[in-house]
């Protein structure tokens, strides 16, 4: 890991400075088990900031390509990726525990003098995966498809040895 994106989120804050990057997919472990290849990189930016109450916060923006598979023609999917989020930092674990629960568009996180960029982009981009990616204009199963699965499901042949006797 780089320690260039190794970074004091609250100095970042303070400073209102921005580090940046791209993140091979290859290098993301846990990213690329949901991808059809790891070819490719994500682009981010953090920024810091401080959010209108005061709080130490950035903002991550990502941009890229995930390339998936499509759920119902089983087909790659390169689904764009353009995200971005807020978070604000809290300083220890028992503050975040502290903190009510809330619709904030803002999402806490505990931050440090070290901590780990990449880690964060990764978690995002995981995040941003759909459940189940399909092509937008993906047709459905075939009629011929859906009355091969029909005849053959364990019910068609109970039908069948029933009406056979």
């Amino acid at each position: 890991m780089s320690s260039e994106f190794l970074v004091d989120v609250f100095e970042l804050a303070r400073r209102a400075a921005a580090v940046e990057g791209t993140l091979a997919l290859a290098a993301a472990a846990r990213l690329r088990n949901g991808l059809r290849h790891a070819e490719g990189a994500l682009t981010f930016r953090l920024q810091g900031l401080h959010d209108a109450r005061g709080r130490p916060a950035a903002v991550l923006t990502l941009r890229g390509t995930l390339p998936l598979v499509c759920d119902r023609c089983l087909q790659p999917l390169d689904m764009a990726l353009d995200h971005e989020a807020t978070f604000f930092f809290v300083r220890s674990e028992t503050e975040l525990a502290e903190l009510p629960v809330g619709d904030e568009p803002e999402e806490p996180l505990v931050g440090s003098r070290h901590f780990d960029v990449l880690a964060l982009v990764e978690d995002e981009a995981i995040l941003c995966q759909p459940i189940s990616p399909r092509h937008a204009q993906c047709s459905p199963v075939s009629s011929q498809q859906q009355r091969v699965e029909r005849s053959d499901s364990p019910f068609a042949v109970l039908t069948r040895l029933r009406h056979a006797r």
